[in-house]
């Protein structure tokens, strides 16, 4: 790498689950077992050490809250931001701090229809997460920058990262043919628990206030934070919104 080549990092979280057939062959969407959409938010910057130290300092504020500090029990430590357990005046708080906050963050979400996705994704957990995942990692993935992209995907096994990784450079690489683009990024992928930066706690965040308007026509957390995001692709479906078209 260039001393003077930018570099990027790349947070990613989903809301909903990859699963749609059990290993019995049971169709668990119908089954109303599993999600129906898989949504997976990407937080792109140039500093992921400010992002982190913005986001612990929320953390301490909300700590710190006499609003919040009566509510919380011993067994809630409120270690990191998850918007699927925590309280609802966490989440309204944090929210609102994603909408306000002045971090130089670019956040774009991708959204999958589980039923509507090819048969063979449809059977294949890991291959579906990851070419969703490819989908929305392809744009991103071609300046002439070193990016570090990081997948909150812990229990994942090694096999699966390896083949997660294959499947995204494999889309990066097609993407940058067909466009007649040089894929110029020297990419190197992590996979971390969420609660290890801030920025998987916000993708977290993000996606889950997009899986609420498809899964549960709920919009609340959305018209929050909708100003922060750029864009979201509704991908087979194949709808796009954005600010000027939004969702």
């Amino acid at each position: 790498m260039n001393k003077d080549q930018k570099k990027s990092y790349l947070f990613l979280d989903e809301s909903g689950k990859p699963e749609t057939y059990s290993q019995k062959g049971i169709n668990l969407v119908e089954a109303g077992t599993a999600s129906k959409f898989l949504v997976i938010a990407a937080v792109k910057t140039e500093n992921h050490l400010q992002l982190q130290e913005a986001v612990t300092e929320e953390r301490l504020k909300m700590l710190r809250d006499p609003s919040l500090t009566e509510k919380f029990s011993p067994a809630y430590s409120l270690n990191a931001f998850h918007a699927q357990t925590d309280y609802l005046g966490v989440k309204q708080k944090f929210y609102e701090w994603i909408r306000d906050n002045t971090l130089d963050l670019k956040i774009t979400v991708i959204v999958a229809e589980k039923l509507k996705a090819y048969p063979q994704l449809q059977r294949d957990t890991g291959r579906l997460y990851a070419t969703v995942a490819g989908q929305l990692l392809k744009r991103f993935l071609h300046s002439e920058e070193q990016v570090e992209v990081i997948f909150s995907r812990r229990d994942a096994s090694l096999k699966t990262r390896e083949r997660l990784q294959l499947v995204v450079d494999t889309l990066r690489l097609d993407f940058a043919e067909k466009n007649k683009i040089v894929p110029a990024a020297n990419v190197v992928y992590h996979h971390n628990p969420h609660y290890t930066h801030g920025g998987l706690q916000i993708a977290d965040y993000i996606a889950h206030a997009i899986f609420q308007i498809y899964e549960k026509e709920n919009r609340k957390w959305w018209e929050i934070i909708k100003t922060r995001v750029g864009y979201v692709q509704d991908i087979f479906n194949k709808k796009s919104y954005s600010r000027g078209n939004p969702l």
